[in-house]
């Protein structure tokens, strides 16, 4: 499949041989009889990083550089808000959260197989195995769009079921930004949070 992302797609090339020394390095560790549990580990280690480096490099290049259609949602959701509270709620609260790249990334892997299971593990590769993936992943769901989970042998798969937004987590939004206010005080935030019912 050609590239789509050619500045990923040359790190990809670029990363390709050393991740396929540190392979060699930690087979070569498993092989040799006097190798000790250190030299497993530190080899396994090693090859780690350098492969969640190179495999994020090479999903990338498989995706464009921006997601028209994550930007889309986001606008639809960021003019429900006005609409509906900009009349009760300051406007500082009204901002659409979970603007990242790893957010965008994430959300063009579940877009490219929409209606179908995509492993956490998959999704990680986007942030280089970072643990707080499905975090991020949680978030998208907090903004409204449409992804189940499920769990299959023990794995958690995530799947974009559709590009419908669920407008109902917006005052949760909301009253989330309010909440991490740091200039407002308890009476305040409760109070600004009841217009959100209004």
């Amino acid at each position: 499949m050609p590239a789509e992302n050619e500045e990923q797609n040359e790190a990809w090339r670029s990363l390709k041989p050393a991740s396929a020394y540190a392979v060699r390095e930690l087979s070569a560790a498993f092989e040799r009889a006097d190798s000790s549990p250190d030299d497993i580990i530190d080899a396994y280690l090693f090859a780690k990083r350098q492969l969640a480096q190179s495999m994020q490099a090479l999903l990338l290049s498989q995706l464009p550089s921006s997601c028209p259609e994550f930007a889309e949602l986001r606008a639809h959701i960021q003019a429900d808000m006005e609409n509906r509270y900009a009349d009760r709620i300051p406007e500082q609260f009204l901002k659409v959260p979970y603007s990242s790249k790893v957010h965008e990334l994430l959300f063009m892997i579940l877009l490219r197989s929409i209606g179908k299971p995509v492993s956490s593990d998959k999704l990680r590769l986007a942030n280089r195995d970072n643990v707080h993936t499905e975090r991020r992943t949680r978030e998208l769901r907090e903004l409204g769009f449409n992804i189940a989970t499920s769990e299959t042998d023990g794995a958690r798969h995530y799947t974009l079921v559709g590009l419908d937004i669920d407008y109902a987590k917006v005052p949760e939004l909301i009253a989330k930004a309010i909440n991490k206010s740091g200039s407002l005080t308890e009476a305040e935030k409760e109070s600004l949070k009841g217009r959100l019912a209004e």
